[in-house]
């Protein structure tokens, strides 16, 4: 017998879906031929007309469960993180037909990625979608409408997401309820890769959006927050260049089944399984999951605060150049002890014990990465070259006004911080 077994389908435009009678026609016949084919002994496989007619009853590889019906994945802020981390989940289930990991592009990004796809020069490995298997979306009202067409226009579960990825940048954060709300289900899980101390913020900015509709909670099943130790800048439209490759470290911010009333990050054990089951097979991106996200987001901070810091702080210089200058070495060095100190002094508020908290091991760690990074171009670095708004408040303030509430001295640390605010000031980059 053989066995055709990858999934197929046609380029998507922000027009597919208007022409709900023909695929479902298409769709009809395709399933015929399917049907004759199995009969006689042979599987064949089907195009799909829009990015969500593929409904297969085969075990699903992101739960590991017998499935119905397409599993979902959005990938809202396809940039360099959110192209890098969404590739990687699509070429995990590439071969599957049951699960559509679906890219939220815009403006010339969108133009250049359905002719062309999305091309990954990568630390682990180059690769590539093709736009004839890219399913890419202008807006966000595009990917849910495609979403209502294939599940009948119902709101059944059918059409619902199961992961909704956010990888937008913290000065965009004020957007996500309003982005991903629509995106979600109360069985959706939403994971932002975003960088700074945002949960607090952004769970009260989703209770909100939802107050102002009528409806109570955040809407959905879980909320999680990433920190990516990469190295990941996009070059043009579609040209992601992945120079260097650390973990992906992920906590639970918010857990319905823990409780729907508290935002503390208490989670259960099924939402720290729902997301080792979604990354354990994305086998070229090292991933951990952090019992604790306050921690993790310290621990992230404690590269972001030092490296980005002075990198924009010097108006805009590589890593290698902040490591390799005696000076700006032992300046990082002190700004990574403060921020360990202010974040133990933070977990301790909330209640670790010391065994949690982080320790020397971390500030060796980042400055070994940091050593086999080279000429890397902080993202903040990047957004000062370009004139655009820098990751300001959530990063580099909010690290700082946590020191002053919890009693921390961090002179260099605050130093850094009010040259980075000069910038953004001086260069209009709100």
């Amino acid at each position: 017998m053989v066995r055709i077994n990858r999934k197929m389908q046609l380029p998507v435009s922000r027009h597919s879906r208007l022409f709900p009678i023909a695929h479902v026609i298409l769709a009809v016949s395709l399933n015929l031929v399917s049907n004759i084919g199995l009969r006689h002994g042979f599987c064949v496989s089907a195009f799909s007309a829009s990015p969500t007619d593929i409904i297969s009853s085969s075990t699903n590889p992101i739960t590991g469960a017998a499935s119905s019906k397409t599993k979902r994945i959005a990938i809202v802020g396809a940039g360099a993180v959110g192209s890098y981390y969404g590739g990687r989940i699509w070429e995990s289930v590439r071969s599957q037909s049951d699960t559509n990991v679906m890219f939220h592009l815009r403006n010339e990004n969108y133009d250049h990625c359905i002719k062309y796809g999305i091309d990954v020069s990568s630390y682990h490995g180059d690769f590539s979608i093709p736009a004839e298997e890219l399913l890419a979306f202008p807006t966000i009202d595009d990917m849910t409408q495609s979403v209502n067409d294939s599940s009948g226009g119902g709101g059944d579960a059918d059409g619902t997401f199961d992961w909704v990825i956010c990888a937008l940048k913290s000065t965009s954060l004020e957007e996500v309820p309003k982005l991903c709300g629509s995106l979600l289900s109360p069985e959706t899980r939403l994971l932002v890769l975003m960088n700074g101390l945002i949960e607090e913020d952004l769970i009260k900015m989703m209770r909100k959006q939802r107050e102002l509709k009528g409806l109570e909670g955040v809407g959905c099943k879980a909320i999680y927050g990433g920190m990516a130790l990469i190295c990941s800048n996009r070059l043009s439209p579609g040209k992601i260049s992945h120079t260097f490759g650390g973990k992906l470290l992920c906590g639970v911010a918010y857990s319905a089944d823990a409780n729907a009333n508290d935002d503390s990050g208490k989670w259960v054990e099924s939402d720290k399984q729902a997301i080792l089951d979604l990354f354990e097979p994305v086998t070229p991106v090292p991933f951990e999951f952090d019992p604790n996200l306050r921690r993790g987001r310290w621990w992230k901070n404690v590269w972001n605060l030092p490296f980005s810091g002075i990198s924009v702080s010097m108006g805009g210089i590589t890593v290698d150049r902040i490591v390799n200058d005696p000076s700006l070495r032992k300046l990082a060095y002190k700004v990574i002890d403060e921020t360990i100190a202010i974040a133990n002094a933070d977990l301790m508020k909330h209640g670790c014990s010391e065994d949690e908290l982080l320790g020397e091991e971390t500030k060796y760690e980042m400055m070994t990465l940091s050593d086999n990074m080279g000429p890397y171009k902080p993202s903040t670095m990047l957004d000062l070259h370009a004139r655009k708004p820098m990751e300001v408040k959530y990063l580099f303030r909010r690290a700082v006004d946590r020191a002053d509430d919890l009693g921390v001295d961090c002179p260099h640390l605050e130093s850094l911080v009010c040259q980075i605010e000069a910038h953004q000031r001086h260069h209009n980059l709100f």
